[in-house]
């Protein structure tokens, strides 16, 4: 079976309570979901249904829905799951992807990266250094450094369900 019959995209249409229909693209990762030594990790009870679908089976939310997206608050983004502080409000950026974007992590380790065949190109996947819950993808070399006159030209592409912003 080539690379194409394994590819695939599902929609999922769910109405969460007090929400309006959400749809999730799910697509099959060669590690579906969370990985066999990920089993033992703790799953917040407060997540959201979209929060834990995000973070734990690699669900990516609509694009330009995201409660971050347009945030301009300063604070720390913190892991939904585990509290782990994952991102600055400095390296917040306005990429207009339909995501919250940023340019590094606030500590080094505090992201894990994971090559991601689900799609072609192949990407890079970023989980949380410590629970290892789905953020989203990082791409490199797009030119933001000098469009943007940022430090890096590197762009954290994150669902907003992942994270939780604490306010400064």
């Amino acid at each position: 079976m080539n690379k194409l019959n394994r590819l695939y995209a599902l929609t999922l249409r769910r109405t969460f309570p007090g929400t309006r229909s959400i749809a999730l693209a799910r697509y099959l990762h060669t590690s579906n979901k969370m990985s066999s030594e990920s089993n033992d990790v703790k799953w917040n009870d407060a997540l959201t249904p979209l929060q834990l679908m995000v973070l734990k089976d690699k669900a990516t939310e609509r694009p330009n829905t995201g409660a971050y997206l347009h945030t301009k608050d300063s604070g720390v983004y913190h892991c939904a799951n585990c509290d782990t502080p994952l991102y600055s409000s400095n390296a917040k950026f306005d990429a207009r992807c339909g995501w919250p974007a940023f340019y590094e992590e606030v500590s080094p380790g505090a992201i894990t990266y994971h090559r991601d065949t689900s799609l072609m190109p192949a990407r890079v996947e970023i989980c949380c250094g410590k629970c290892g819950g789905h953020l989203g993808h990082v791409f490199e070399g797009e030119g933001w450094k000098q469009l943007l006159n940022l430090p890096k030209d590197s762009r954290h592409c994150v669902n907003s369900a992942s994270l939780n912003l604490k306010r400064d």
